[in-house]
């Protein structure tokens, strides 16, 4: 048991012999008792502390053998014997205790009156005290088994989340891979040096990635470099048919936003706009914060949606990212497709203004 707990038991005990004496002083003086307050002050704090002796007994047995609806048959017995234990040892150690008192201080014999009766008056009081320390050990029981119960539950949900968007961010990075490479194989006959370029950008992109490969969340300048090594190299392969632009401020560069979360949604603009071969497609990428959200959108001019339907065909990178945005902000996101006005798909991204600053404090 903790020191400060031993001082806050000690310091209850004392506070209950304290306030028993008050009150047997305050009923002689009602009554005109003229008898000497010291009598009083010995017998109640004999009392307390020599409870205070027993208390161990009565902690094993109530931490040890707790009362439930399986076992009431025999805890029941056990508690019973353990109390006439406990209350026969505390009425003789109190008539113990005040008669070696009375005897150092000289005040003579100390009457603690007929000891068959007095047995049974002390042991109603003794009964009120083991119940009642009995219920307080095993309230404090139960609410530190269901506090720790709690933390269990959490700590195992947090692991589990965190297991999943593992298991998501591993399932987005070999599908961008296999992509680039197939985008790559495809122009190693026909155009050689779009194909060395689109390796070197995906060599850095690669880097780049490793480096926060345990990662869940980076600051947004650093997915601003993914998503331009991403975007090199889809220049690389559609040249002119593709003009991507970016418009994040530079005060937002430390907000914390998911690792490779802008890639699949620029990847599913890009394949929506790049549908009409004779088009060439406008991509916009653009971020802003409102108050304690950020927002990130992503415009296209392909051919928006069909019957207000989602995107068909936008495959395992858009239904990974909103996973991962769930698990990650729960009712806190938000994802979003909408028709442009002009022709098009507008994305927007909402999800909550944070920084690693913030996120340590």
């Amino acid at each position: 048991m903790r020191i400060k707990s031993i001082v806050g038991i000690f310091a209850g005990v004392t506070f209950v012999g304290l306030l028993n004496f008050s009150i047997v002083e305050t009923s002689w003086l009602s009554e005109q008792n003229l008898g000497a307050a010291k009598y009083p002050f010995v017998w109640e704090m004999t009392g307390a502390y020599t409870f205070l002796l027993l208390l161990p007994l009565v902690f094993l047995a109530a931490t040890r053998f707790p009362i439930r609806r399986d076992n009431m048959a025999t805890r029941i017995p056990l508690h019973a014997a353990v109390f006439v234990v406990f209350a026969v040892s505390h009425t003789l150690l109190m008539w113990g205790s005040r008669e070696l008192i009375y005897y150092l201080l000289g005040w003579g014999h100390y009457d603690y009156g007929n000891m068959r009766y007095r047995f049974f008056m002390e042991g109603q009081k003794q009964f009120i005290v083991y119940v009642a320390v009995y219920s307080v050990l095993r309230f404090i029981a139960y609410a530190r088994a269901n506090r720790e119960r709690d933390m269990t539950a959490a700590r195992l949900e947090r692991e589990l989340t965190e297991a999943r968007l593992a298991a998501l961010k591993m399932q987005l990075q070999p599908h961008f891979l296999f992509n680039a490479l197939n985008t790559i194989a495809s122009h190693i006959e026909d155009d050689p040096r779009a194909a060395a370029a689109m390796v070197q950008h995906l060599s850095i992109f690669l880097r780049s990635t490793l480096r926060s490969s345990a990662a869940q969340e980076v600051p947004l300048r650093d997915e601003m470099d993914f998503l331009a090594s991403y975007v090199a190299i889809m220049k690389a392969r559609f040249e002119d048919r593709l003009n991507v632009t970016v418009c994040v401020p530079a005060e937002l560069g430390d907000t914390l936003v998911p690792h490779l979360f802008l890639q699949p949604m620029v990847e599913n603009a890009i394949t929506h706009s790049l549908r009409d071969h004779a088009k060439r497609a406008a991509i916009r990428v653009a971020a802003s914060r409102d108050g304690d959200r950020l927002r990130v959108t992503i415009e296209d001019n392909g051919p928006g949606l069909i019957d207000s339907a989602v995107p068909s065909g936008s495959g395992i990178g858009l239904s990974n990212t909103k996973a991962r945005l769930q698990h990650l902000y729960g009712a806190r996101q938000q994802l979003l497709f909408e028709n442009r006005s002009e022709g098009g798909l507008l994305l927007t991204i909402e999800m909550p203004w944070h920084t690693a600053e913030e996120a340590v404090a």
